[in-house]
């Protein structure tokens, strides 16, 4: 599955993929011209770590394409309500907006993938 995971992250502009399940989280990053893993733990162990981090996850609302409003990087400042994006679906589009003041953390899903009902689509450290 790493493996895979590697294969599609060196076809895409995203610096990092993570797949996420009740039992684990797997995430693989792109630093320079390397790629590393790392693997969690469960998720109750994980949820707590988020809290001290004070990570929040934005994710998909629909399924359907994802577009970012711009190119977004780790460490852009983003406030509560700005629109990160939208998700197309059916001719229709849904704003992804920020759910507070804070910083990106990562982005998770590069413009102009398809996203699944509750995919993550960026993380964001909450000032």
């Amino acid at each position: 599955m790493v493996d895979e995971l590697a294969k599609l992250l060196e076809g895409s502009v995203a610096s990092s993929i993570e797949v996420e399940t009740e039992r684990y989280t797997v995430k693989v990053t792109r630093t320079g011209s390397s790629t590393s893993f790392t693997e969690e733990t469960p998720a109750a162990e994980r949820d707590a770590v988020a809290e001290v981090e004070k990570v929040q996850r934005v994710r998909a609302t629909t399924v359907g394409i994802f577009s970012a409003t711009r190119e977004w990087q780790r460490g852009d400042k983003v406030e509560r309500g700005a629109v990160l994006g939208a998700i197309q679906s059916l001719g229709h589009m849904a704003d992804i907006s920020a759910p507070a003041d804070g910083t990106i953390a990562d982005v998770l899903v590069a413009g102009g993938a398809p996203v699944e009902y509750g995919q993550a689509l960026f993380a964001i450290t909450i000032a």
